[in-house]
């Protein structure tokens, strides 16, 4: 299993087409990547910019199609251009 966080900052005033944003990608991760388990959104409760968002992956193919979905290739680029920062880190499963 591969787990994914990543920290992220909102260009002020694209909270909104943020979340928009990602919860059609999440739709369309649901519909079409079995292997990722779980794609979530947290938002922080003292800066209304500020997320993160938790990934989880079967194995390593499930994350290289996650990758390289077309559905990927349509929104992730939208996303980053309304990003301040992210930062990205993928982390291996230990307990099963």
């Amino acid at each position: 299993m591969i787990g994914g966080l990543k920290i992220i900052l909102v260009k002020p005033g694209h909270e909104r087409e943020f979340e928009s944003l990602f919860s059609d990608l999440r739709m369309k991760i649901r519909e079409r990547e079995p292997g990722c388990l779980l794609y979530s959104l947290l938002k922080s409760r003292t800066n209304p910019r500020s997320y993160i968002v938790q990934e989880q992956y079967r194995d390593e193919s499930a994350l290289s199609a996650h990758q390289s979905s077309p559905h990927g290739i349509v929104y992730f680029p939208k996303i980053r251009a309304i990003l301040e920062s992210i930062t990205v880190e993928y982390f291996d499963g230990v307990v099963a």
